[in-house]
């Protein structure tokens, strides 16, 4: 894995996992066009890992409030930690943590068939999935925004929400994307939805941490010249990241969520013409 490439990956990895338009769809872009070295072979394995770290470290730095807060109240949820005597519960912020652990579980099984996605396939399917996405967002936006929040969320809602983001291991379908077009037709408020949406994630990334750690020492091949590459995949990861958050929150003010489907579609033609000049 050259650096720059780790680079490029990083950046694309860190902006298109964060926003609704597919990192798996741009990897498939990525090497159809340069040519680039693979995630799932070698060294490749290993830069995986760094850039789902510099995804988790994304979400922890636009939502640091709320990221710890999640994770203290799971740690107090499974009993591996105790909670402070006359200590008050947010008891609608620990049923919505709860009823999330009912979303993650169809995205942590989905896990098991991401080897099968993990290679790009063709591109005219990565195309197609593309224009998918992004009718999703076209259609699922033009619903009026709900007002479900942590308090009103039912079991169903979350049971949705993760079953339509296990189809995000389909190159071109993103899981942001998918997550926030199902919360919004389910009645959940733009604030809301997006919390959940970003802390969903947060948490199926540190599983897919582990996930791609294993796979990593498994499958792959470490050598002390991918450490620099994993470096700056995991910082160009953070950073994009980071921006890509902070850039949806301002689009999502200023009610243009409309551009990541307009976009989808044009990514869609791009791919296209890439498949007509490979064939």
């Amino acid at each position: 894995m050259k650096i720059w490439e780790a680079i490029l990956y990083g950046i694309f990895g860190g902006a298109t996992t964060l926003l609704p338009v597919s990192f798996s769809g741009h990897y498939a872009l990525l090497r159809g066009a340069f040519n680039l070295s693979s995630l799932t072979e070698g060294g490749g394995y290993y830069v995986r890992f760094a850039i789902c770290l510099g995804v988790i470290l994304a979400i922890i730095l636009a939502f640091p409030g709320e990221s710890r807060t999640l994770g203290v109240e799971t740690l107090k949820l499974t009993g591996l930690k105790k909670r402070k005597r006359r200590e008050r519960i947010n008891r609608s912020r620990v049923r919505s943590i709860a009823l999330g652990f009912f979303a993650l579980l169809p995205m942590g099984l989905s896990l098991i068939f991401a080897v099968m996605a993990a290679e790009p396939g063709g591109l005219l399917y990565v195309a197609l999935f593309f224009i998918l996405n992004g009718l999703i967002l076209f259609l699922c936006f033009r619903s009026g925004e709900g007002r479900k929040n942590e308090s009103g969320v039912l079991l169903s809602d979350m049971v949705f929400i993760g079953l339509a983001r296990v189809l995000a291991i389909l190159p071109g379908f993103s899981s942001v994307g998918l997550s926030l077009s199902v919360g919004r037709v389910r009645g959940l408020s733009n604030h809301y939805n997006v919390r959940v949406t970003y802390l969903l994630t947060l948490a199926f990334e540190v599983v897919s941490l582990f996930y791609h750690l294993v796979r990593a020492i498994l499958y792959g091949s470490f050598t002390f010249s991918l450490l620099l590459p994993m470096l700056l995949a995991m910082l160009f990861a953070t950073v994009a990241g980071y921006l890509a958050i902070q850039y949806f929150r301002y689009l999502l003010q200023r009610k243009k969520w409309n551009l990541f489907a307009y976009y989808c579609w044009e990514a869609a033609a791009i791919v296209l013409v890439l498949a007509l000049i490979n064939s």
